[in-house]
């Protein structure tokens, strides 16, 4: 005669092949997700029709309307601005600063980071624009 089995045993499930599966899936999420820092001052970037994307994205300057600025995420005064983008540059190794400005700001902080940019040898400076959505109507 066959064994029967108790009420326990049949009424059970595995749970283990669920859970594996649950925190494969976990880790795999943790490991492809990319945490990107926010910038610290927020500004309304211009419009621009035609852009082109700079690969080398390493030193970004960042400077609101009413003149405050970062280097790199890190806010700066203007007068450590020269001594943060030569420790940025060596940092980094990059050549080419992306320059993200408030489409109210005013030309002179703008050329303020500029010619310290010159300064700290700085070869490229690429503009940040957001692109412009065109309307067409159908």
């Amino acid at each position: 005669m066959a064994k029967r089995k108790s009420f326990d045993e049949e009424q059970g499930l595995n749970m283990t092949p669920l859970i594996y599966c649950v925190f494969l899936l976990l880790i795999f999420f943790m490991v492809t997700t990319v945490f990107k820092q926010p910038y610290t001052l927020q500004v309304e970037l211009p419009e621009a029709v035609k852009a082109n994307q700079v690969e080398e994205k390493k030193l970004v300057g960042t400077i609101t309307s009413d003149g405050r600025m970062e280097i790199n995420r890190s806010i700066v005064s203007s007068s450590e601005l020269e001594s943060v983008l030569l420790r940025e540059k060596r940092a980094t190794g990059s050549l080419t600063l992306i320059l993200r400005t408030d489409e109210q700001s005013r030309h002179k902080y703008m050329l303020e980071m500029l010619a310290v940019a010159k300064r700290a040898g700085i070869e490229k400076i690429a503009l940040a624009t957001e692109d412009q959505q065109m309307d067409i109507a159908e």
